[in-house]
């Protein structure tokens, strides 16, 4: 490397539309992800809702046990057994996709930068 060579840190508009691009990408592939498993393999979509019925379970027990009264009622809708399960799955799913397409992401910055000679 040239000993004149500095690196520029990105600009917060291109971090920016990175970062936007990363989540249009994201939604889009879960979605299309949650999708073709609804539509054509129901059947896997219940093996991961009855992986996930434990920690659906543990997340009533830990309403149930350390809220208020007056909050529990509330909280109980938002994790009842589909609910959760799809809720946590779409989470999980969500957090996988994004992980792949951020590698993905630094993977081809990573070699437009050796390509260019950064």
């Amino acid at each position: 490397m040239d000993a004149d060579y500095e690196y520029r840190k990105p600009s917060f508009a291109a971090q920016f539309l990175t970062k936007v691009v990363l989540l249009f990408l994201t939604i889009l592939v879960v979605w299309i992800i949650y999708a073709y498993l609804h539509a054509f393999r129901l059947d896997w979509l219940g093996w991961f809702y009855s992986k996930l019925l434990p920690v659906t379970n543990t997340l009533y027990t830990l309403v149930e046990t350390y809220l208020p009264e007056d909050v529990r009622f509330k909280v109980r809708g938002a994790i009842t057994d589909d609910l959760g399960q799809r809720s946590l799955f779409l989470l999980l799913l969500t957090a996988g996709v994004e992980l792949v397409l951020f590698c993905i992401f630094k993977l081809i910055g990573g070699l437009f930068a050796l390509l260019t000679g950064r």
